[in-house]
């Protein structure tokens, strides 16, 4: 049984959260929009590598926390490229 990869969104929320900031809070320490955060948050659009980088200062985490979701998707694209298979990413 493999688990869910939380997507960029849903961890943008949760370190938000896990902060205790509101929308308005978080993107006014980042010095962006309201309704850009919330459309991250929501999947609707992605944020640029920068915006990744100054929410990763303001939520204190590292990049590579908040991009769980991308990291898998390289790792995916590197083994299918190579042909690795590895657990239940292995072809019928």
């Amino acid at each position: 049984m493999t688990s869910r990869i939380p997507s960029l969104g849903e961890q943008l929320r949760k370190h938000r959260a896990l902060m205790g900031y509101s929308i308005r809070e978080a993107a006014k320490e980042a010095k962006i929009a309201p309704i850009r955060l919330s459309q991250w948050e929501r999947n609707l659009r992605k944020p640029s590598i920068e915006n990744i980088s100054i929410l990763a200062v303001v939520y204190r985490v590292l990049i590579d926390e908040l991009c769980v979701e991308l990291r898998h998707k390289a790792v995916q694209k590197h083994q299918t490229h190579f042909g690795i298979h590895t657990g239940s990413d292995k072809p019928p």
